[in-house]
C-alpha cells in the first residue's frame, strides 16, 4: 500500500519523475506554493487580473493562483503536458478546471506568449532562470515585456553569483548563477526596470522585472510585507472612490494631511483634499467616463484642471497633442462648464496609436513601438475616432483632428493659444508641435508636458529639455511625472 509520504513524493530526488519531485524538493512544495502567492498578492495581485504562469509545471502555484484569479485569468506555459495532467488530477480536479478555464500552452518557446494575445498584469517565472542560460533569460523578458501592461510586473527567482554562468538554453536539473547588475541589463533591453525584493526564498532570490508604470515606490523605504501591501491597497481603495458626494463636513476631510496618497508613482503624505471637492470628483469622473476606466490619475488630474482654470482666464484656446479617449481633456470640459468660455478646443490624435514613421531612434531605444503594441493590444489606446467623437459630443466650440503630428497641425485655426497639452509617448511629435504653436502662445499661456519626467520616458525629456534651452526657459519638474513650463511675457 502506498504511504502519505510516498503519494506525495516525500523523500525523492528534486527532478525524480514525480509531479512533486520534479519541480524541486517534494518537501518544500506547499512553503514555495504559500510563499509566492503570497509575494503575488502584497504585491497587488486581485482577482480581476491576468496573471502568466512560465513553467507552470504541476501547478504547485497554479493550485492556488487557478481558484483565486477570475475565470478565463490564468494562463500557464508548460513543455512537460504530463506535469499539468497530474496536477490537475492530484491538486486542482477536473470540476474546477470547468469553472475558472484556465489557458495551458505546452511549449518551450518564448514567443509562445503571442498566441495568448493578453495583456498580463502579472507574470510569474518560480525556479525558471535559475535553469536558464542568459540567451533564454533574455527571450523571455522580451517576450513578456511585450505582453505585460505598462503598469504590469514579472516576478521571478534567480541565484545570484559573483561570475555569470556561460550556460546557454534550459538547463535542469542543474542551477545556474549571475550576477544581479547582469539581470538589470537584461532587464533593460527589454524596457524593463530590475529590482530586488525583501522576499524571503530557500535557496533563490527574488526580483521584480517592472513594466515603466508597475508602482514599486510605496516599499522603496520601508519593509516590503504584507501589512505594507494592505495598507498601500486601502488607500488606493478609498483614493478610487470618485462616485459624486456631497461637500465633505467640515474637520472630515479623508483625504487631508496625513492620509496617504500613493497611485500613479506618487506616494505622499502631504494633503491631497482637492479630491474631497465635489467639483474636482464630478470632473474626474467625467473623464474615467470617457476613458472607460479609472486610471488612478488624481493628482495628475489636478494639476491639468488646476492649469486649464489659470489659462481659461487668458485670451487664446486650448489645444492637445494626444487626445487617446479624452480623460483629461473631457474633466477640463466638464470643470470649466466649457460652452460658457466661448473659447476653442483642439484635440488631435491619430486615435489608432503611434505614427511608427515619427518615433526617433531614443524613442524606439526606450522600448516606445513595443509600449504602442502592448497599450493597442490591451485595449488602452482606442483604435478609431468615433467613440471619442460620440464623447465629446456634448461640448460645442471643439475639433477632433484626426492623423499624425507634424502633418495634421497646419488645421489648427487658432490664432492665440493659452493652454496647450502634449501627451504622445513620444519626444518627435511633441517637439514637433511645441515648436509648430510656439509663437501662437500668448504671454503666460501654460504648457503641460505630460510625460516629461514620468520612468521609462527620457528620451521625451532629453529633447523637451534641449528645446528649453533654446528658449532660454526652465521646466518643472513634477512629481507626478508631468513636466510644467509658462509662456514668459518676452518669450
Amino acid at each position: 500500500m502506498e504511504t502519505p509520504g510516498e503519494s506525495l513524493g516525500v523523500g525523492l530526488k528534486p527532478g525524480d519523475a514525480h509531479y512533486r519531485a520534479y519541480v524541486g524538493p517534494p518537501e518544500d512544495y506547499d512553503l514555495i506554493a504559500a510563499m509566492t502567492f503570497n509575494l503575488l498578492t502584497t504585491l497587488g495581485l486581485r482577482q480581476r487580473h491576468s496573471l502568466l504562469d512560465v513553467g507552470c509545471g504541476s501547478l504547485r502555484i497554479g493550485r492556488l493562483l487557478i481558484p483565486y484569479l477570475n475565470r478565463g485569468k490564468y494562463f500557464g506555459v508548460e513543455p512537460n503536458e504530463w506535469l499539468v495532467k497530474e496536477g490537475i488530477k492530484q491538486e486542482l480536479g477536473e470540476a474546477l478546471l470547468e469553472i475558472k478555464r484556465p489557458t495551458f500552452f505546452f511549449s518551450d518557446s518564448p514567443e509562445t506568449i503571442a498566441q495568448t494575445k493578453v495583456s498580463f498584469d502579472f507574470a510569474l517565472a518560480q525556479s525558471i532562470f535559475s535553469h536558464c542560460g542568459l540567451d533564454l533569460i533574455k527571450n523571455w523578458l522580451s517576450a513578456i515585456s511585450r505582453s505585460l501592461a505598462e503598469d504590469g510586473a514579472l516576478v521571478a527567482t534567480f541565484l545570484p553569483g559573483d561570475q555569470d554562468s556561460p550556460a546557454k538554453g534550459w538547463v535542469y536539473p542543474e542551477c545556474v548563477n549571475y550576477r544581479p547588475a547582469t539581470l538589470r541589463d537584461a532587464a533593460a533591453e527589454a524596457g524593463l526596470r530590475f529590482e530586488l525584493l525583501d522576499w524571503k526564498h530557500p535557496r533563490q532570490t527574488w526580483a521584480l522585472f517592472a513594466a515603466p508604470k508597475f508602482d514599486s515606490g510605496w516599499f522603496k523605504n520601508r519593509p516590503l510585507t504584507w501589512n505594507a501591501g494592505l495598507e498601500k491597497a486601502l488607500a488606493k481603495n478609498k483614493a478610487g472612490n470618485v462616485a459624486p458626494a456631497a461637500p465633505a463636513a467640515s474637520g472630515d476631510l479623508s483625504h487631508a494631511e496625513g492620509h496617504v496618497y500613493d497611485q500613479d508613482g506618487l506616494r505622499s503624505i502631504h494633503n491631497h483634499e482637492f479630491m474631497d471637492d465635489p467639483a474636482f470628483r464630478k470632473a474626474y469622473e467625467r473623464g474615467v467616463r470617457a476613458a472607460g476606466d479609472d486610471y488612478r490619475w488624481h493628482w495628475r488630474v489636478h494639476i491639468g484642471l488646476w492649469a486649464a482654470v489659470c489659462a481659461a482666464r487668458l485670451e487664446g484656446d486650448f489645444i492637445e497633442c494626444g487626445v487617446n479617449r479624452g480623460f483629461l481633456s473631457s474633466a477640463i470640459m466638464d470643470y470649466l462648464n466649457w460652452d460658457s468660455l466661448g473659447k476653442h478646443f483642439y484635440l488631435l490624435d491619430t486615435f489608432r496609436g503611434l505614427d511608427e514613421r515619427f518615433v526617433s531612434p531614443a524613442d524606439r531605444a526606450s522600448g516606445a513601438v513595443e509600449k504602442n503594441q502592448k497599450s493597442l493590444g490591451s485595449g488602452f489606446y482606442v483604435q478609431g475616432i468615433e467613440k471619442v467623437r460620440a464623447n465629446f459630443s456634448q461640448w460645442k466650440n471643439v475639433s477632433l483632428i484626426e492623423g499624425s503630428i507634424p502633418e495634421t497641425l497646419p488645421q489648427i485655426r487658432a490664432k492665440k493659444i493659452a493652454y496647450l497639452h502634449l501627451d504622445m509617448n513620444c519626444s518627435m511629435p511633441e517637439i514637433a508641435a511645441i515648436q509648430f504653436l510656439w509663437e501662437r502662445l500668448v504671454p503666460g499661456a501654460f504648457v503641460l508636458l505630460d510625460d516629461y519626467a514620468y520612468y521609462g520616458y527620457l528620451s521625451q525629456k532629453i529633447a523637451m529639455d534641449q528645446f528649453a534651452q533654446e528658449k532660454g526657459i526652465t521646466i518643472l519638474s513634477l512629481p507626478t511625472g508631468q513636466g510644467f513650463l509658462v509662456k514668459p511675457v518676452n518669450g
